[in-house]
């Protein structure tokens, strides 16, 4: 058991730095670019489990170990609501054919990007209201926060605004969780997060059933 904490203390600190913003930087455009089900769901539990890691940066551990287990009843949640509704996503406008990509494919990508590089310079020129624990958690909460965002005007699918939602919430909880590391704001930030998660779930059953009438 002491060997098992041991390890978990050295790997920790390895994965929760920017090996983590890096994962955020792949995982969070994907959520926005892609519609394929199956990539969206994995990409979402890579994004949580970094997102987790980064919490530790601001976090006690077992705070931290809190989020992890609100995200996993979130993703759980999100699973079964994309089970229900079917992996399939009837919109063909964002296909690739051959080496061409369609037009919303191709804004898509030029959106994140630029998103991308205003919270970058908003890391840079220390213009947030927060204060900067390190580096790699504000980048990385920058980044969930712009992309969610993104996501969140794009979006058409009550599933994908909902990630949105879920996405830019997890970059601000990064931000506060610095300004006050309390049990009690995890807790209720927790909350928000599995209610927004039940909510996006019933509409998206609810919107499946008035498209096919």
């Amino acid at each position: 058991m002491n060997s098992a904490s041991h390890i978990v203390e050295v790997l920790i600190p390895l994965w929760s730095g920017y090996v983590a913003v890096v994962a955020v930087f792949v995982t969070a455009p994907i959520l926005v670019i892609v519609n394929d089900r199956k990539i969206v769901v994995g990409a979402l539990a890579v994004l949580f489990l970094f997102a987790s890691l980064l919490f530790t940066n601001v976090l006690a551990t077992q705070v931290a170990g809190i989020k992890l287990i609100v995200y996993i009843i979130v993703w759980t949640l999100i699973f079964i609501c994309v089970q229900q509704k079917g992996w399939n996503y009837t919109d063909h406008s964002d296909e690739v054919y051959g080496l061409v990509l369609s037009a919303q494919t191709r804004f898509r990508i030029i959106a994140v990007i630029m998103v991308g590089l205003v919270g970058w310079q908003l890391v840079e020129a220390d213009r947030l209201p927060f204060p900067i624990v390190s580096q790699s958690v504000t980048l990385g909460a920058t980044q969930l926060v712009v992309q969610g965002l993104l996501l969140l005007a794009i979006a058409r699918q009550p599933l994908k605004i909902g990630l949105g939602i879920l996405v830019m919430f997890t970059g601000f909880g990064l931000l506060y969780s610095a300004v006050e590391p309390s049990l009690m704001v995890v807790g209720m930030l927790g909350v928000v997060d599995i209610t927004v998660a039940l909510t996006v779930c019933y509409l998206e059953l609810l919107w499946k059933t008035n498209t096919q009438e």
